[in-house]
């Protein structure tokens, strides 16, 4: 079982290492992990430290399936389009974007690529009031993905896949049937489910206690079909307990609608943080979590400002883990 940390190639990571990759190499090696799955974006991807990159994450396509239903003719603002969809002009644009992005990612040579399985507007962040339901976008995602592994020879991804969940319309893990579209949806076979604990415990706003998180957890895992489980090979491993916050946030900022876009995206990127806490596990119980998956990685996902608080809130789930603090050389299994 590996141990990754997630990181990415956007300054607010970087700039913790000085923008030096060997930096990071060098972190994540004294701490014993075993490397580091890493957020690309549109550009090719770094060049970085053999071995240090052993998973990839996808660029999260917030709204996309106007695009990929309407192409053109979808009501989707310049902006938009280019941040929150790829720059996706309509489906078939879509389909070469994400053949790009799998190449890119495949460079890399990462056991697996992560591909959120979400749709949601910056106003549905608040309203919860969605254009479209879980249904839409788990079969307009099952299309992409067939037509996406089409153009590859053999019909497979040239990296393996794994679709992630979370709150929002898409792959919830709330609904067995539903994941179970995947099995008997996807036409290639290089693929897998990321279970994001956090993304699970985020569409119950009940849950007010991280016993009762991990319960929640295990219940959902409890009602997911074998052909599912069997399918979950990696671990987003996070608390969140955001439950209060959900329940009071306003519906909707004042003069949400008029604002720039940047604004807009800024304070519904603020109200996401709020929402997906990215706390570490405290209580030894995030064991049970782990066995009953048996995960081929765990990818500590957690929030820091700097290189210290990641240190220390890793410190603090990697011990809830396995009872002891993770140590340069070694890499713990459970």
């Amino acid at each position: 079982m590996q141990h990754l940390v997630n990181f990415s190639t956007h300054a607010i990571h970087l700039d913790q290492f000085e923008r030096d990759w060997e930096r990071v190499h060098a972190f994540i090696n004294r701490l014993g992990l075993n490397g580091i799955e890493l957020l690309i974006g549109d550009d090719p991807p770094p060049v970085v430290p053999a071995g240090l990159v052993q998973g990839v994450h996808l660029p999260y396509w917030i709204r996309w399936l106007e695009i990929w239903h309407a192409g053109p003719d979808a009501a989707v603002s310049a902006e938009e389009r280019q941040f929150l969809a790829g720059g996706a002009r309509d489906a078939a644009h879509m389909v070469a974007i994400q053949r790009r992005l799998w190449d890119q990612a495949a460079a890399l040579r990462p056991l697996y690529a992560v591909f959120h399985v979400s749709h949601v507007t910056m106003e549905e962040c608040f309203t919860r009031t969605y254009a479209f339901s879980s249904e839409g976008v788990v079969s307009a995602t099952i299309d992409l993905l067939n037509a996406t592994a089409a153009t590859f020879p053999g019909g497979e991804p040239p990296v393996r896949l794994w679709l992630e969940n979370l709150w929002w319309p898409g792959l919830t893990f709330t609904d067995p049937e539903l994941a179970g579209q995947f099995v008997q949806g996807l036409r290639f076979e290089n693929w897998g489910f990321v279970l994001d604990t956090g993304h699970l415990i985020n569409t119950c706003p009940e849950v007010a206690s991280e016993d009762a998180a991990i319960d929640l957890v295990l219940e959902r895992l409890t009602r997911l079909s074998p052909q599912v489980r069997a399918r979950i090979e990696g671990l987003h491993l996070s608390l969140s307990l955001s439950g209060a916050y959900q329940r009071a946030a306003p519906a909707l900022p004042v003069g949400f609608a008029t604002l720039p876009f940047a604004e807009r995206y800024t304070l519904a990127r603020d109200h996401v943080a709020l929402i997906d806490q990215h706390r570490p596990f405290v209580t030894p119980r995030c064991r049970e979590i782990v066995s009953a998956i048996r995960p081929r990685v765990i990818t500590h996902e957690l929030l820091r400002l700097d290189r210290h608080e990641l240190e220390r809130n890793l410190g603090i789930q990697y011990c809830a883990l396995t009872g002891a603090l993770p140590t340069g050389g070694s890499h713990a299994t459970l």
